[in-house]
């Protein structure tokens, strides 16, 4: 399978459950750009220099909820940083829901990104990194 990424691109796969990992694999497992990581998400964030990424898709805790701070360290000028489940969802654990609103605020009050929020799907925001700061 090819990935719409010309060859000297890569992607970076990283999940703590092996059978999800497992299932990227299955699929992506040919393509020598994709590495799969079997780690926790705060620890890969803490491994990595500022601007390693043009694009981020934060869908776990570490990168969203957590170390929002390295995850956006690493997006490169003009990168995207990408977000879902942000409307409310059924699932939520007790106390999810005024999470959702704080990182929308602090997402949006980030100096040096502008963003955009898509009531589609489970909710969405789009990031992108438009200077240094």
């Amino acid at each position: 399978m090819n990935l719409p990424m010309d060859v000297n691109e890569r992607l970076d796969s990283v999940d703590n459950d092996a059978n999800v990992l497992a299932v990227a694999r299955r699929y992506l497992g040919e393509d020598s750009r994709v590495a799969f990581h079997l780690a926790d998400g705060a620890d890969f964030l803490d491994r990595l220099p500022p601007g390693h990424y043009d694009f981020i898709y934060a869908d776990a805790w570490p990168g969203k909820f957590t170390h929002l701070d390295q995850a956006l360290s690493l997006v490169r000028i003009g990168g995207f940083y990408v977000i879902d489940d942000l409307l409310p969802q059924l699932n939520w654990p007790e106390g999810h829901a005024t999470k959702v609103p704080a990182l929308v605020d602090a997402l949006e009050g980030r100096a040096g990104f502008v963003s955009l929020k898509l009531s589609w799907a489970s909710g969405l925001m789009i990031v992108v990194r438009t200077d240094g700061s």
